[in-house]
């Protein structure tokens, strides 16, 4: 209990920090002008979001409540329940005030949380009889015993119908919450420039520190490929601090100019695609990865956003690997891969692997590419292709017995699929390795 005021002000302030408060209290005007009716929003607490002088704008009626010893913390409450409800169903939700008005709530959620409610209303839905009146007497007997001047009150209050009712709700629920959601995109997006401001004054500290210290003087910061796909098989966590790392290097490298970086990271998001063809992986989703990330860094104009438009491009990366390794393994597609792994050098077909799991090919041919990312015959090539790199190590063994090994009889025809996975021709490989 003690945390309840501390918790409450957090959630206020949140939606103070995510809208702009004056933009949409000039929406709601407008919405009451256009329909005559109130809108006002609450915070999760039921309190409202804007300053007091806003109660001018409530009815009479509701001015005579709030006004009661009482009658505030009571509509409070009230507004709290409406809005946990509201949000429980993810649609408006219409009530009946403590006072008996009409009312409805309409939720406003952010990253699948309740922060606020729209609270519209403090209408009738049908002309007063003799019931009403002994019922409103009844419902606020605990709070006054003077009732002419707020049966005078209920003239003033504009009478609608159902379908007006569930119209302005919704109307509110879809203006509001795409306000909001655009107020949330915009403080995550500051959060994140704030975040990569932290990481850039770090990184200059430390240039400093080793110029200092070892009097630094190199010939600019170069990406390594083969440490990317390192960090990206070893530990996905650490690899995110490695490539944010990289992001930040570049940064500073770019000495403010913005083509420099856009350039860099370029080569870096390649880089990336790359490393994911290297690891046997699927390359479209990557490639989907690729082209928005590349896209949005040629329309920025600041270091300071292409450096966060990268760090999103990387966390879309890590997080396509996390889901594909999370895959559960198919007892299946197990014994194909270990078919493949033992057969590997002879003239394997579909219909033989999916035979090996007693499967037909194109049922066994969907779960071996859902659960590797590859088809069948390109992993066999992938598994072909590691295996030669086992054997080009050995500077002993020519070119064309390794071919013969891994089940390629020409090795023309090897080169060529070498190349193609892995960009460099297997002399190249041999010569870069033997350094």
């Amino acid at each position: 209990m003690n945390n309840q005021p501390e918790n409450m002000e957090k959630k206020h302030k949140r939606l103070n920090e995510l809208v702009d408060i004056k933009t949409l209290q000039e929406i709601l005007d407008a919405f009451t002008t256009t329909t005559g009716l109130m809108a006002n929003i609450v915070d999760v607490e039921g309190v409202s979001i804007f300053p007091r002088k806003g109660i001018k704008k409530c009815s009479q009626f509701c001015r005579i409540i709030y006004g009661l010893e009482g009658g505030k913390t009571r509509c409070q409450g009230a507004y709290k329940r409406a809005g946990k409800q509201a949000a429980l169903f993810g649609e408006p939700y219409i009530f009946r005030c403590p006072s008996g008005l009409i009312e409805w709530a309409a939720p406003i959620v952010l990253d699948g949380e309740h922060v606020g409610t729209i609270i519209c209303g403090q209408v009738l839905m049908w002309e007063p009889e003799e019931f009403f009146w002994i019922e409103l007497r009844k419902m606020n007997q605990t709070i006054t015993d003077d009732f002419e001047e707020l049966f005078q009150a209920v003239g003033e209050l504009p009478i609608v119908t159902g379908n007006q009712v569930q119209a302005a709700a919704y109307l509110l629920y879809v203006v509001a919450n795409y306000i909001m959601k655009a107020g949330w995109e915009n403080y995550e997006q500051s959060q994140e420039f704030a975040r990569q401001r932290t990481l850039f004054h770090a990184e200059i500290e430390n240039r400093k520190s080793l110029q200092n210290d070892q009097a630094l003087e190199g010939p600019g910061f170069l990406i390594d490929e083969n440490e990317i796909l390192l960090q990206l098989e070893k530990n996905r966590s650490k690899a995110k601090a490695y490539l944010e790392g990289l992001i930040t290097s570049l940064r500073y490298e770019a000495h403010q100019r913005v083509p420099l970086l856009q350039g860099k990271i370029t080569e870096l998001m390649v880089m990336l695609l790359r490393c994911i063809r290297r690891m046997g992986l699927e390359l479209e989703p990557y490639l989907a990865i690729n082209h928005e990330t590349i896209s949005q860094i040629y329309t920025s104009n600041s270091l300071e956003s292409i450096s966060v438009i990268a760090s999103r491009g990387v966390d879309a990366y890590l997080e396509r690997l996390e889901a594909v390794s999370q895959k559960p393994e198919n007892p299946n597609v197990t014994m194909m891969l270990v078919y493949i792994e033992n057969q590997y050098p002879h003239n394997l077909t579909v219909e033989e692997i999916a035979g090996s799991a007693c499967l037909s090919p194109g049922y066994a041919g969907r779960i071996f590419k859902d659960q590797t990312g590859l088809s069948m015959m390109d992993y066999v090539l992938k598994v072909r292709i590691e295996k030669s790199k086992k054997l080009l190590l050995n500077p002993h063994y020519q070119i064309q017995a390794i071919a013969e090994t891994v089940g390629y009889e020409d090795a023309g025809y090897f080169t060529k699929v070498f190349k193609k996975l892995e960009g460099i021709t297997p002399t190249q490989f041999r010569k870069i390795h033997k350094r």
